[in-house]
């Protein structure tokens, strides 16, 4: 008895002491079912796969759930007839189909349950319980337990999106922030073609330079200079002493008639020398006798001619007879240059060169200043309207009109508004017209005459020619500004390309000589009021 009441008590005693009936003994079909089942796997007695007809339905869609059971045929597997599915719903009034395929060991049910998608988003289905028995010999039934198809996802779209699936684009590489500034733009602009103008006519004024040196008629060298370097020449060579007499004697006459033919301007190489005598006679000496002129004649035409030997010292005297006489004779420095100025005007009346007066650079530049003036006062007003009436077509048509004005305030009326109030106007000057009804100045232009008698008024192609430059922004200023400072008579580059000239229309009847404070100061006005709409008014309208 008590062999067997030890064991009866520790069985009795095993759940006061924790010890728990996993120690004993449990059925394989038993274990098995306790491992839940997902979509692929299953246990070892019964095989559960589960697959959705589509796992990304379009809410209202009806898809399939089909579930596949395999096990073996000594099983009995009880696959629920209405399986709790929600959050789909199974269509009544079609519940379903079942497929059953028996072999000789095993046996596979598939059962294709229609699911109804009853709202969009992220669903699961329920995991779903199938109970089994074994059937044992006598037809009873033996081990039982569960296995459990496994939740499956579907991804329910709403009926308004797209077909495919809506991936979002990269994103954009990152771009710095830019805020527009037009002002700033404007002026880098304007100030671009300022610098691209100076350029261009710094180097158009150098090669106008060249060209005009090239063409300036040179300088003739003075008779008496030509004379002295000869005289060197034939000292310093030593052939005074060492030639032949009658070389030296010949060459030093030729020296003298050179001289006095370019002095007095006559042929006297061509003469002989009673001829050369007897046109000396009619020329200022400058208290050189002629008898001094006809011993020298005769004693060179005795050593050139007849072989009559001189000795070093009578050589010396010769020579030193041709530098008196030109020393003596030879032009003084108005003398030359009353000769060089008749020698240009001779080669100005050849290339049809017309020397004209142009009006003072103060006249000229205030002038200039008050059509300036003018144009900046119907800026300001018109880019007021335009910040008014935020109208930005407006406000950047009034800076163009400013443009346009300096180029066509001289083309109506003769001259512009500025040149009437200073009194100057355009004249062209062209030879050929000189007989034109126009050619002579009326009025307070009387004493003009004789001084531009071939002037006339500029046509107003001519006067519309010379400010075209002034449309090109910034540029156009600074090259006709440097033009007129470089250019000779301050004749700016519109000046010289429409063959006009800016004359002073009260030439004489001014008192004191103009200052350029007035066209200064009213070249500043004119700046300040076109920066006004800049400044003041809250610059160009959004």
């Amino acid at each position: 008895m008590k062999a067997f009441a030890l064991p009866l008590l520790l069985l009795l005693a095993a759940p006061a002491f924790g010890l728990d009936s996993a120690a004993a003994p449990v059925p394989a079909a038993a274990a098995a079912a306790a491992v839940p089942a997902t979509a692929d796997t299953a246990p070892a007695l019964v095989q559960v796969k589960a697959k959705l007809s589509n796992d990304h339905p379009t809410f209202g869609e009806t898809i399939q759930l089909q579930v596949t059971l395999t096990y073996p045929s000594s099983l009995r597997v009880f696959f629920p007839a209405k399986p709790n599915l929600r959050p789909f719903a199974i269509d009544p009034r079609n519940p379903g189909t079942s497929e059953r395929k028996e072999s000789a060991a095993t046996i596979t049910e598939i059962y294709s349950i229609p699911l109804i998608v009853m709202r969009p988003g992220l669903l699961k289905t329920p995991p779903i319980e199938v109970p089994y028995h074994a059937v044992t010999a006598g037809g009873g039934a033996g081990e039982s337990g569960t296995v459990t198809v496994a939740p499956l996802k579907a991804v329910v779209r709403s009926q308004f999106a797209s077909e495919t699936d809506v991936k979002p684009a990269p994103l954009p590489q990152p771009l710095p922030l830019i805020e527009e500034n037009t002002p700033l733009e404007v002026g880098l602009f304007v100030f671009a073609m300022m610098l691209v103008a100076a350029i261009l006519t710094f180097v158009g004024l150098r090669i106008y330079k060249n060209r005009v040196a090239r063409a300036q008629p040179k300088a003739a060298v003075p008779p008496h200079i030509v004379a002295f370097g000869r005289l060197e020449d034939l000292l310093r060579s030593g052939r005074l002493q060492e030639a032949p007499p009658r070389l030296v004697i010949g060459e030093l006459s030729e020296i003298l008639r050179e001289y006095l033919g370019s002095r007095y301007r006559f042929a006297a190489l061509d003469m002989t020398s009673t001829e050369l005598l007897a046109h000396l006679q009619n020329v200022d000496l400058r208290g050189v006798l002629l008898d001094e002129f006809r011993a020298f004649a005769s004693e060179s035409d005795l050593v050139k001619f007849a072989g009559v030997p001189a000795s070093e010292e009578a050589r010396a005297q010769q020579h030193h007879f041709v530098r008196s006489i030109v020393e003596r004779t030879m032009q003084t420095a108005q003398e030359l240059d009353r000769i060089r100025a008749a020698e240009i005007a001779r080669l100005a009346r050849q290339r049809r060169l017309r020397i004209q007066v142009m009006a003072p650079a103060p006249l000229r530049l205030r002038a200039f200043a008050i059509d300036a003036v003018l144009g900046a006062l119907a800026v300001a007003l018109i880019a007021w309207l335009g910040v008014r009436t935020n109208r930005q077509g407006l406000f950047d048509a009034a800076f163009i009109l400013g443009l346009v004005w300096l180029a066509l305030r001289d083309a109506v009326g003769g001259a512009s508004p500025g040149k009437s109030l200073v009194g100057l106007q355009i004249a062209a000057f062209d030879s050929e017209t000189a007989a034109s009804p126009h050619t002579t100045w009326q009025g307070a232009n009387a004493d003009l005459e004789g001084l531009t008698e071939t002037a006339r008024m500029a046509p107003w192609l001519a006067r519309l020619q010379r400010n075209l430059l002034f449309l090109i922004p910034g540029g156009g200023l600074v090259a006709e500004a440097l033009t007129a400072y470089y250019l000779p008579e301050q004749r700016r580059l519109g000046d010289q390309w429409a063959a006009t000239r800016v004359i002073d229309g009260r030439h004489g009847l001014r008192q004191g000589k103009p200052t350029w404070t007035a066209a200064v100061l009213l070249l500043i006005a004119a700046l300040a009021l076109v920066l006004l709409p800049w400044l003041a008014m809250g610059g160009r309208p959004a």
